[in-house]
């Protein structure tokens, strides 16, 4: 089973050739999905990537299979799912059996340095060739130093000229193959690019300075405070280091830098100006999502050049990535400024929310000890954001700072109020609050160990108590943006923020019944075979094996949901004009279900929900069909179909627009409203096939 499925994975790659935004995308992103739940795929894909001996384009997808499943296990691992490393675990075994068997040539661990490097993750011990793999024996230390040092001017040159002279894409190339490294040459190469005379590597120094590895770090100041000593360190790098010390953690490589700020001082040697920025065209940033994670993007011009410089911070995690991307045209500028709002939502900011941003990310970062990536030189430089350091902000300073926070304060006690309560609309508004809910281990296993529905729901309000801090600095966040944007919500995103923080009962705030309602449809969909994307008719278009005589209500029973509801409830459903997304629509029945059936049910539970789906939507557009299904029924059976379709009707408001209604579905929600005592069931399902016959047509 894990071979086909890496076979239809690189089917589907090479079927979807190189739209890296479209059908690619998705193949890669659903790999990786599948890689956390199957660890073991991912052992399979280091074996055949090992086995290949000749070079092929299939080469290349593989590596893009893995590289899928890294990027997967590195956000999960972020988000506090263990199986995040257990993928990772499973990935590095394979490496180091490929590599205990002689599986794993020179050319393979590179090509493994590159997929770990990219995904800013510490390599395996097993990637790290000898020196003997590595220098030529006319390049070792035994013989002649000199031999060795030509041998990296070689290196050198030749990856200069690969880079087209930029710094950055130069340090790219060397820290990819640096897992692939013995540590003590890795030190070599830095000392030794440090120590070089042309601005080139200099520049190389700064990066280096921010590194993951703080034995890097020190090796970049050590070879600085050389290049002082020697009178060769450019007074530009020295206007960077000003800067950049604030950006490292405190270790020996800031001292280091310390010192050599010192020492200049001393010297009379001052830094020397900035290089003059590009002009910023416009500024696009989404709402952090759930994880925290949250896109900015810059259009940046300079004469004819174009730019998009594009940053990614996570709460807690700090500048998670920096980098640019060059166009052609102002068209291809604009397209991606327009994907980010498509996308995303991205609104239109300023260059001084990204400032703000950006601050307060590299202190959250720094205070888990993590430098920004190296990127973030560069993008600092060409936006013109000299003298940006970090900004420790409490979640209170966040929200205390907002110019929302002072307009909510002023208002009476009910205007207040009525803002917290408006929340339960921004799902509509907001596409990123699809993923504002908790789905780390912890918070599946306060779900795993519930009984009942009731109890499952009361567990998890119960640990939402202790995600207070982190879901007001969301908020807190996100009201930034919006304020920025001169959005009207901004005001309603302060004052949940300031509720959450003061104790107000969660349940009284819509925007928390949203994430509690969405961590417990993220714990159900917590499956690779679970396609959260497919819509309504989708799910019911593969017929599973036929339902049995009492099958449903046996997977009912124990909860207060019952066959009748379920049918008038799946009614409501697929009767309503606009397409209603499972999300919308399946919390309702899966939340008392779950809890009482065993995992290995859920699957047959699904399918016989489409089973009832496909049966309602076909006796919904036949009156006499629908009339008789009501009222061939016990009185109560008639009660809980009534309560299921009044239930779906209402909870999903969203999916009967006011300026869409015609007459008759405003009829309709007159006889919802009524109740079932006062309807004529005939005229009733009359106005139900006419909405069908609407749908259909």
């Amino acid at each position: 089973m894990a071979k086909s499925r890496i076979d239809e994975a690189l089917a589907a790659l090479n079927a979807g050739g190189n739209d890296g935004f479209g059908a690619r995308r998705e193949v890669l992103e659903r790999l990786g999905l599948d890689l956390l739940h199957r660890p073991a795929l991912g052992s399979q894909i280091v074996a055949r990537i090992c086995a290949i001996t000749e070079p092929s384009p299939c080469d290349e997808d593989l590596l893009e299979l893995l590289g899928a499943g890294l990027d997967a296990a590195r956000i999960a691992r972020e988000n506090g799912k263990a199986r995040g490393q257990n993928l990772i675990d499973a990935i590095e075994a394979a490496l180091g059996l490929a590599r205990g068997q002689g599986r794993m040539t020179s050319a393979h661990s590179l090509l493994f340095a590159q997929l770990w490097t990219r995904n800013a993750m510490p390599a395996p011990a097993a990637l790290a060739l000898q020196v003997e793999d590595v220098v030529p024996a006319t390049g070792r230390r035994a013989s002649n130093p000199a031999e060795g040092d030509a041998l990296l001017e070689g290196l050198f040159a030749e990856l200069i000229q690969q880079a087209e002279g930029e710094p950055l894409a130069l340090h790219h190339a060397l820290t990819e193959s640096f897992p692939a490294m013995p540590p003590e040459m890795r030190d070599h190469v830095v000392a030794y690019s440090v120590g070089r005379s042309d601005p080139l590597h200099a520049d190389m120094a700064c990066y280096w300075l921010i590194d993951p590895a703080p034995r890097i770090r020190h090796a970049a100041a050590k070879g600085l405070a050389d290049r002082l000593a020697s009178g060769e360190l450019p007074r530009r790098i020295l206007s960077s280091l000003v800067v950049l010390r604030s950006w490292m953690p405190e270790d020996a490589a800031r001292s280091t830098v310390d010192t050599i700020l010192k020492d200049a001082m001393r010297k009379s040697i001052t830094p020397t100006a900035e290089q003059v920025p590009w002009t910023m065209h416009s500024i696009r940033a989404s709402l952090p999502d759930g994880g925290g994670a949250q896109s900015i993007g810059i259009a940046l011009q300079s004469g004819s050049q174009r730019k998009m410089a594009m940053l990614l911070l996570k709460q807690g995690q700090g500048v998670k990535d920096a980098y640019t991307i060059t166009c052609r045209t102002a068209r291809d500028q604009k397209s991606i400024v327009e994907r980010m709002t498509e996308e995303v939502g991205a609104l239109t900011v300023t260059a001084d929310y990204v400032r703000r941003a950006v601050s307060i990310a590299l202190a959250d970062g720094l205070a888990q000890g993590l430098p920004p990536v190296p990127g973030l030189i560069e993008v600092v430089h060409l936006c013109g954001f000299a003298g940006l350091r970090p900004e420790p902000k409490s979640t209170l300073d966040l929200i205390a700072d907002l110019a929302s926070t002072r307009a909510v304060q002023a208002l009476p006690p009910r205007q207040h109020g009525d803002l917290i309560t408006a929340s339960e609309e921004w799902w509509d508004r907001h596409e990123t609050i699809e993923s504002w809910f908790e789905d780390s281990d912890a918070a599946h296993a306060v779900l795993d160990k519930a009984r009942s529905a009731k109890s499952a729901e009361t567990a998890l309000w119960k640990w939402l108590e202790t995600r207070r801090d982190w879901w007001a600095r969301i908020l807190a966040r996100s009201a930034d943006v919006l304020e920025t944007a001169h959005h009207p919500d901004a005001a309603g995103f302060a004052a949940c923020a300031m509720a959450l923080l003061e104790g107000r009962s969660l349940k009284t705030i819509p925007v928390m019944l949203d994430v509690h309602e969405q961590t417990i449809e993220a714990w159900v969909r917590d499956d690779p075979d679970f396609d959260p994307g497919l819509t309504f008719e989708e799910l019911a278009q593969e017929a599973p094996t036929p339902e049995m005589k009492g099958e449903v209500a046996a997977l009912l029973r124990g909860t207060e949901l019952s066959v009748d509801w379920l049918d008038g409830y799946m009614t409501g459903v697929v009767i309503a004009p606009e397409m209603i997304t499972p999300n919308q629509w399946l919390p309702a029945v899966l939340e008392p279900v779950l809890p009482r059936i065993n995992p290995s049910q859920f699957q047959r539970f699904m399918d016989l929900l489409m089973i009832r789906a496909q049966t309602v939507s076909d006796v919904a557009s036949v009156p006499d069909q629908l009339v008789a299904a009501i009222s061939g029924r016990s009185k109560k059976g008639k009660s809980d179909w009534w309560r299921g379709f009044s239930d779906a009707v209402g909870r999903i408001r969203t999916a009967w627009p006011k300026k869409g209604m015609t007459r008759e579905d405003r009829r309709l929600f007159e006889v919802v409203s009524a109740g079932l005592a006062s309807t004529d069931l005939a005229d009733f399902a009359a106005m139900v096939a006419l909405r069908q016959e609407r749908n259909l047509g």
